[in-house]
């Protein structure tokens, strides 16, 4: 029989350990949206190799990155490879348009290194809408300005190609 193993307490974060005031989604928010926010999130822990979405769901989800390292990977029949197509470090967020968007997901999102996540589905989003929607409304500004960093930054990226 094997022994529980026990917790290192180094190991273990809380949602505090986001900082939030860094994270491009929440530019536009005060500690209270903040606060609101981290009432409807989740905190979970994710082993390296899990999968929190695949390429072609529709899973609305939005993950902030505590600790670890989460990578978007995009299929690639012709190359008989996967790409790296983001890295997720601490302090990223990825998923953000699970206020507004139902769509499939165009990459499967991984876990690289054991990672502490704060999340946020479909469901506990409806009730922030219903409950916050001023905090959503700036969140929601945030998601769009880093969707437009985001684009421009694969823009420079397929420019280079040509």
């Amino acid at each position: 029989m094997t022994e529980p193993k026990l917790i290192d307490e180094s190991e273990v974060c809380d949602r505090s350990d986001f900082d939030w005031r860094k994270s491009p989604l929440f530019r536009f928010c005060e500690g209270s949206d903040w606060d609101i926010f981290l009432q409807s999130a989740s905190l979970c822990e994710k082993a390296a190799a899990s999968v929190l979405w695949h390429e072609g769901e529709r899973s609305p989800l939005l993950v902030c990155v505590v600790s670890g390292l989460l990578e978007a990977v995009k299929r690639t029949p012709e190359w008989g490879k996967p790409i790296v197509m983001a890295r997720y470090l601490p302090g990223a967020s990825v998923g953000e348009l699970v206020f507004v968007d139902k769509e499939e997901h165009s990459t499967t999102l991984q876990v690289v290194e054991k990672a502490s996540l704060l999340t946020l589905n479909q469901e506990q989003a409806e009730s922030l809408m219903l409950n916050a929607p001023a905090t959503v409304a700036r969140i929601t500004r945030g998601a769009a300005c880093l969707q437009l960093e985001r684009l421009r930054r694969a823009d420079q990226r397929l420019a280079t190609l040509f």
